[in-house]
């Protein structure tokens, strides 16, 4: 499946929590309503997400911001079951990329409508800005398998070990907007890791959803320099590559599910 142009067939379902999402997923008239991805970048894609929303019969509408798909008008939020912003190597200031200030329209709209969002990296960016945060630049980027902390077990993180090690890979990060609960951070680090705003929706700066393929790409694409000004960085994320993509696909099936426990 061309992750970029298609919708995911719903997966038989398996135990409780998948047949509860399916069922959350269906309108009062029974029809699928599948969970709306907002993809920015060719190199940004939904990987391992895709595979867990399968896995628990959900379906997808994935949108190319750019390639020029459409954002889907507020009142069409209706017709999605939730819907999650990927990352993206833009700032959420970027006038190259118009469609940015409209998504942001999009996700404070999601979310008072009470539409379960899942941002991720520039996702979550977008959504903390879009609700009162702010995004900044960092002295040094935050790249690496870093060490992260949870500090509410429960909800998004629920099963989540901590601490816990994730894929970090940007130059910006988000102050968390107000009213919001901080649900992980790095210790040593003054950004949060992860927020909740409301009942169920969720930023979350490191990337859970990276695969082999999308590693691969990102250190042959090296947006952040790292082969000229951090190359000892640059080797070690190659040598755990392996690490990297089996522990983020754990990761990343289990935030999934419990996203798709909020629906």
């Amino acid at each position: 499946m061309d992750p970029a142009t298609s919708s995911s067939s719903p997966a038989a379902s398996h135990g409780p929590t998948a047949a509860t999402s399916v069922a959350a997923a269906l309108d009062a008239s029974g029809v699928d309503r599948a969970v709306l991805i907002l993809q920015h970048t060719a190199l940004s894609r939904p990987a391992t997400i895709l595979e867990a929303l399968a896995g628990l019969g959900l379906s997808v509408d994935v949108r190319p911001l750019h390639d020029g798909a459409p954002l889907p008008t507020p009142e069409q939020l209706k017709e999605s079951a939730a819907l999650i912003s990927l990352g993206g190597a833009m700032n959420t200031d970027d006038s190259a990329f118009p469609f940015l200030i409209a998504e942001r329209a999009l996700l404070a709209e999601a979310v008072r409508r009470d539409l379960p969002v899942l941002g991720i990296c520039l996702g979550a960016q977008q959504l903390a800005r879009a609700l009162g945060g702010s995004v900044y630049q960092r002295q040094v980027p935050e790249v690496g398998w870093l060490p992260l902390r949870v500090l509410v077990s429960a909800g998004l993180f629920a099963g989540v070990p901590s601490p816990f090690e994730a894929l970090e890979w940007h130059a910006q990060s988000f102050s968390s907007p107000p009213g919001a609960t901080v649900l992980a951070v790095r210790d040593g680090d003054d950004g949060a890791q992860a927020f909740r705003v409301g009942r169920r929706a969720w930023g979350l700066q490191f990337h859970p959803e990276v695969d082999a393929a999308m590693l691969d790409a990102w250190l042959e694409h090296d947006n952040k320099g790292l082969r000229r000004h951090d190359p000892d960085l640059w080797g070690a994320l190659h040598r755990q590559r392996d690490t990297i993509v089996h522990g983020s696909s754990a990761l990343c099936r289990r935030l999934i599910a419990n996203f798709a426990d909020s629906f």
